[in-house]
């Protein structure tokens, strides 16, 4: 028997951009007004915008928005895929991959162009040979977009956002396994710095726009960067997003229970700050939370079968199993030499059966003592279930709202788990 789950909420503040649009003209505005650009350079000029294949919140709003002004100023705009070796490595796999995320030539009005080339781009400062997307040195003006955020695999001065966007993402396949090789001995950071600045020289890059979510994965931050700026203002703003991060309510969990994985939600499905566990060879393990045991019950559509990272959690259901494009994963893990995260974990037939490996093999001697959590997914950290020992011990407190009674796990004929209301 299972123990019982109770819904609750985490109650944090979360400062949070009503008119993202906006935000972003206002951004590019500041700084046109600081004498760091000038947009009226556009005017006839091919310009090419950066987009990655990660799920940020507001995507199709900011990228548009980037083509609009582009347009206003008298520039072409064109919107580039950068996003190293997903799409399955290939051309039309990245097109497949921007669609899913709702950037497409008609949501957006600009062409979409793709490649899954490498050319080089240069030399790096410590000898190493840099690769880029061939695509990006057609343009007259290049803007690079992403998300900063805390990367999945390492922690560091600069983690997932523009460098990466350049080291990794227009690096195509041939650049990010330069990477990720050369990661193993000097770590990501100073790899994606060194890839980046070569690139930052060989493009004709007029502004980053860098965008931050809250621990509720809405917009609440842009901000418009000179390059000549970067490293400065990547760290400034990283530094600020980790402040606000999402976290489980406690760092120490018998058995977390995720609905589902995916790339939307995280480059490794499973975000690893979340669950503290990373899994790459020479990179150190977060110190919290330590969790026994992890189960995954599903993977979202939108991943199309590349669950790079699904490797992290113990057990999955064959439903999950039934999805991955062994493919796709493998790629990215030989990509990314980071093959603990590309691995398959202990397969079962259905979620009652994954949930009870999860719960045994945490080596509890009574069930109704497991301090236990299921979560939709790695990214929704607002509405949750508690077991109720673990709820007994963190109900008094003011972060956290109960939301109803102890109840139990509810399982169909063919042993799925009835999904729990995850939103308000």
């Amino acid at each position: 028997m299972f123990p019982k789950f109770v819904r609750i909420r985490q109650v944090k503040p979360a400062d949070r951009i009503e008119n993202v649009a906006l935000e972003v003209r206002d951004a590019v505005s500041m700084l046109e007004d600081a004498g760091k650009l000038e947009l009226a350079s556009l005017e006839g000029k091919t310009v090419g915008i950066a987009v990655g294949s990660r799920g940020i919140a507001n995507l199709p709003v900011i990228v548009r928005t980037l083509v609009e002004i582009v347009k206003e100023a008298g520039g072409i705009p064109t919107i580039f895929a950068a996003m190293g070796s997903h799409g399955d490595g290939q051309a039309e796999g990245q097109r497949e991959v921007l669609a899913s995320l709702g950037v497409t030539e008609e949501a957006l009005g600009a062409p979409i162009r793709t490649c899954a080339e490498s050319v080089v781009y240069g030399t790096g400062a410590e000898g190493t040979v840099i690769y880029g997307n061939p695509l990006a040195l057609e343009f007259d003006k290049v803007i690079l977009f992403n998300r900063i955020k805390e990367h999945t695999d390492f922690e560091d001065i600069t983690e997932s956002g523009i460098y990466k966007l350049m080291a990794i993402g227009i690096g195509n396949p041939a650049g990010a396994r330069i990477i990720h090789t050369g990661a193993i001995r000097r770590g990501y950071g100073p790899c994606i710095r060194e890839a980046g600045d070569v690139i930052l020289k060989k493009l004709p890059v007029a502004f980053a726009l860098a965008v931050t979510e809250n621990w509720k994965h809405e917009t609440d931050y842009v901000e418009a960067i000179d390059p000549r700026e970067l490293l400065e203002a990547e760290s400034r703003i990283l530094a600020r997003s980790k402040e606000r991060a999402g976290r489980l309510p406690v760092d120490e969990l018998d058995t977390l229970i995720v609905q589902e994985c995916g790339k939307q939600y995280s480059g490794t499905t499973i975000d690893t700050k979340v669950v503290g566990r990373i899994m790459i060879r020479g990179q150190k393990e977060p110190e919290k939370p330590v969790i026994k045991t992890i189960a995954v019950l599903d993977v979202t559509e939108e991943t199309h079968g590349n669950t790079m990272g699904l490797g992290i959690a113990d057990v999955i259901t064959r439903r999950l199993f039934d999805k991955i494009n062994i493919h796709a994963t493998g790629l990215t893990g030989l990509t990314s030499s980071c093959l603990l995260q590309a691995k398959i974990p202990c397969v079962v037939p259905d979620d009652r059966s994954a949930i009870d490996v999860a719960f045994t093999a945490a080596g509890l001697e009574h069930m109704e003592e497991a301090d236990a959590v299921y979560i939709h997914d790695t990214t929704a950290l607002e509405y949750m279930y508690v077991s109720e020992h673990l709820w007994n011990k963190i109900k008094a407190r003011e972060d956290i709202e109960t939301l109803g009674e102890p109840e139990e796990l509810v399982f169909d004929a063919v042993g799925a788990l009835k999904p729990g209301h995850f939103h308000s």
